[in-house]
């Protein structure tokens, strides 16, 4: 049910924020990028417990340019569960991204690399036992830009752990900006 419900909000957002956030780069208005998909943990006894996919969602909001560079605010979503055990990960991080010059991307699209850190909100839920905690983590991604608004890409997570449970992983997520 609270998966429905965070697609259903996702969707809303598109959908109200859509219009007036499309011309971000001719009148000023902030880009935003919405990005579906799941996290993959790594480690071994998080999937046993958890499940071995953690969907979610993740919303980026570009910051005006530091330093002559490209940074984003992100905050997402990501939870899995198996047997009546839970972990469910949010990150808030801040990120810089890297793109190669490329003349042609309106036709070919381009790839692109970032880095961020940030706060992770961990919960998890083994057996009767629940715990949350906050810790520091980070991340390194890679994506792809199409000449459309759509892209996708790929985030290693490094982080801790909360009830014996790690959230960290590759997460694969397909989006689109505005």
């Amino acid at each position: 049910m609270k998966h429905k419900t965070m697609a259903l909000a996702l969707s809303g957002a598109l959908v109200m924020g859509g219009a007036s956030i499309a011309q971000a780069q001719d009148t000023g208005t902030i880009p935003v990028r919405v990005k579906l998909g799941g996290l993959y943990p790594t480690n071994s006894n998080t999937r046993n417990a958890t499940g071995s996919v953690h969907l979610g969602g993740e919303v980026d909001v570009a910051l005006p340019k530091l330093f002559g560079g490209k940074y984003f605010l992100s905050a997402s979503y990501l939870q899995g569960s198996d047997g009546g055990n839970k972990l469910r990960t949010i990150p808030i991080t801040l990120g810089r991204y890297f793109q190669p010059p490329n003349p042609a991307k309106s036709l070919t699209g381009n790839v692109y690399a970032g880095a961020g850190l940030g706060v992770y909100l961990l919960r998890g839920q083994v057996g009767a036992t629940t715990d949350s905690k906050t810790t520091i983590g980070g991340y390194g991604s890679v994506g792809y830009q199409f000449p459309n608004p759509y892209f996708v890409e790929a985030k290693y997570h490094l982080t801790g752990k909360v009830n014996g449970l790690r959230a960290g992983g590759l997460s694969l997520m397909v989006g689109r900006h505005f």
